[in-house]
């Protein structure tokens, strides 16, 4: 499957990216932040909820265990493959999530099948332009049913642009990871330069660039790809969206 964004490509199909953000996506973080769409959604069993993308599963397998159905959708065939694993060991009571291999801009299930999506992690935003990120928030409408809605969680680019500007390491699992952090665009996209060390001393580098929205820009795409928005929040404790808020969570649904 071919994609002009070999940069993501590259971090997103590599076990490193589970290993450096393994700390920023562990289940206690993952369950608040279902709590949250649930508060939001009010979504019953048997609702069928897109994934998009799924990663490795985190959101999928939590919703799954929690009696709904799931489809789960990325680009990954790496992080697809530790989903269908991760599935093995739900109680067998649950409906078993469903797991393909695909691109968000090219949205391999058909029209108007899934009452709800989610786009949680910041994982909004990999487009090669802003038109591709409006290609996607359609691909999202075009899915949804009448009345379907959608959840999309990202970085307040407000909050997060006077922060960017920095070099940050740690250490994951034997992993030295250094990252090179700028901003470009004006503020609107990332620029991450990531370079893992192992305790062999092996070097990997990936690069690591995603559009960076507020609440009024995503609002904006959620228009123009014809859903109404319901409105956005600024955290998972559901508070409004402002400026100054770390995260822009924007709720939105398919007009009847």
């Amino acid at each position: 499957m071919k994609t002009k964004n070999d940069w993501w490509f590259r971090f997103f199909n590599s076990p490193d990216y589970l290993t450096i953000y393994r700390d920023m996506t562990g289940p206690e973080r993952t369950e608040r932040e279902l709590d949250f769409c649930e508060r939001v959604f009010a979504w019953k069993n048997g609702q069928p909820i897109l994934d998009a993308p799924c990663g490795a599963g985190r959101h999928s397998l939590v919703l799954a265990g929690r009696g709904h159905t799931v489809f789960g959708l990325d680009i990954s065939a790496y992080l697809i493959q530790q989903a269908v694993r991760g599935a093995e060991h739900l109680p067998k009571k649950c409906v078993m999530p469903s797991f393909t291999r695909g691109l968000m801009q090219q949205n391999p299930f058909r029209s108007e099948m899934f009452d709800f999506v989610i786009c949680m992690f910041s994982s909004y935003g990999y487009g090669e332009n802003n038109d591709e990120n409006l290609l996607i928030m359609k691909e999202f409408a075009r899915v949804l049913k009448k009345g379907g809605k959608v959840l999309i969680d990202v970085m307040n680019r407000h909050f997060i642009e006077p922060r960017l500007n920095c070099v940050y390491e740690s250490e994951q699992a034997g992993l030295f990871v250094r990252e090179e952090r700028t901003v470009l665009d004006n503020g609107r996209r990332l620029n991450n330069l990531i370079t893992v060390t192992d305790d062999k001393g092996n070097k990997r580098s990936y690069l690591y660039r995603p559009w960076l929205f507020n609440g009024w820009e995503l609002s904006l795409l959620a228009t123009q790809a014809g859903l109404n928005v319901d409105r956005v929040y600024g955290n998972f404790d559901a508070e409004p969206y402002s400026n100054y808020s770390e995260r822009a969570m924007l709720a939105a649904y398919k007009p009847e």
